[in-house]
């Protein structure tokens, strides 16, 4: 049997902890998509003759 290294778990329970953070809950998670429907797509923004934000 393989074991995991130390601390592996510990790593994984953070990491778990972090996904998501934007929206932790289903609730929020349905809120932000709601939300983000509503945005303009970057061509619709350079239709209206504003710079879209930048690709991150």
């Amino acid at each position: 049997m393989i074991s995991s290294p130390p601390g592996d778990e510990s790593m994984k329970d953070e990491l778990a902890k972090t996904i998501n953070s934007m929206a932790p809950t289903e609730e929020e998670i349905n809120k932000l998509g709601e939300d983000m429907e509503k945005m303009d797509t970057n061509a619709e923004v350079i239709e209206k003759g504003f710079i879209p934000d930048p690709v991150q």
